[in-house]
């Protein structure tokens, strides 16, 4: 049996603790397993400063098991699993657990975070083709809708309950089947790679939102009921704030009653007025204390904390670390 612990903050470090491990230097973050282990590749690459992929061919001729330690910084996983379990599987998280045993295919895509652990256990036998995308939240934010990444980062915390929910569709399948027969040793080949990837991760997230989120989440609703949204979205995430402001005066801004405000507001964005509130001005927090532009208290402070015990604990709630623990 080989276990192998790591915590991922990119797919390149990954192999490289990989490497480590299996006393083996990776060539340009491209692995080749060792024949005592079994036969096959890993490959990852960072696209950008917000997303990394890692691509696994092997067939494992040992039990192995990956352990994936919780992180400091909560970000998202997306996992392409197709998988030929040759006697036993067993994949657990701090909370559930998922056995498979016999001869069983499994082709799924899963959403993961690593603010929590995960193990998986293979059998000798097994073979696995992986495609794993790392999405570091506090940059890919940026990029996506309010009410969209909430939605994705409260997917990824349900551990293993939907583990075998997304079958990977046949357009999907397709993409994989290129990627797995991409040369990655030449310089087009890996060119091709990243193309790929970045059309399935396309796919797969226009799926996901398509069936995951509420697609009637704004049909019917009037114009001026939205415009009032976004107004008080704007409020919310925009404005710097002493307070939050009262639900009486919002309703004032949407032009519409407060139980109808509160009700739409949640509807359309996912979270209640105060949690919109409190998230995102939190995140204003978080992206001064990363920029260095100001340190705890001071950033409690301007985001309307008197209280700097009271500012840590939400920040670790919101985002799986204390303030003081954040890496500049």
């Amino acid at each position: 049996m080989v276990r192998f612990r790591y915590v991922v903050k990119n797919f390149e470090k990954f192999i490289d603790d990989w490497g480590r491990f299996l006393k083996i230097k990776p060539d340009n973050h491209l692995l080749l397993l060792p024949s005592s282990l079994g036969k096959g590749y890993f490959y990852a690459k960072i696209i950008n400063e917000a997303m990394s992929f890692l691509v696994m061919n092997v067939k494992f001729n040992d039990d192995i098991t990956l352990e994936r330690k919780p992180g400091n910084e909560t970000s998202l996983l997306l996992y392409f699993i197709q998988v030929n379990v040759s006697g036993y599987c067993q994949v657990a998280s701090d909370i559930d657990k998922i056995e498979y045993k016999g001869n069983i295919k499994r082709r799924t895509v899963f959403l993961s975070s690593t603010n929590y652990p995960l193990r998986v256990t293979y059998s000798n036998g097994t073979q696995l083709k992986l495609i794993g995308v790392y999405f570091r939240s506090s940059l890919v934010r940026k990029f996506l809708k309010k009410d969209i990444f909430h939605h994705l980062k409260e997917y990824s915390q349900v551990r293993l309950k939907d583990l075998d929910k997304k079958s990977i569709s046949k357009e999907e399948d397709n993409l994989l089947k290129e990627i797995f027969q991409t040369d990655i040793t030449s310089e087009f080949g890996r060119l091709v790679l990243y193309n790929r990837i970045l059309l399935l991760v396309e796919k797969i997230l226009n799926r996901f939102l398509l069936n995951e989120l509420p697609v009637s989440k704004t049909k019917g609703l009037k114009e001026k009921d939205m415009d009032g949204l976004k107004e008080v979205e704007f409020i919310l995430s925009e404005k710097e704030l002493e307070k939050f402001p009262s639900i009486k005066n919002l309703s004032r801004v949407a032009l519409m009653s407060s139980s109808k405000l509160k009700n739409r507001f949640k509807e359309v964005y996912g979270m209640k007025l105060y949690e919109f509130y409190n998230y995102n001005r939190l995140l204003k927090a978080k992206k001064w204390l990363e920029s260095g532009e100001t340190n705890a208290k001071e950033a409690a402070y301007r985001i309307g904390f008197s209280n700097l015990s009271n500012f840590s604990k939400a920040f670790k709630k919101e985002f799986g670390l204390l303030p003081s623990q954040l890496k500049l």
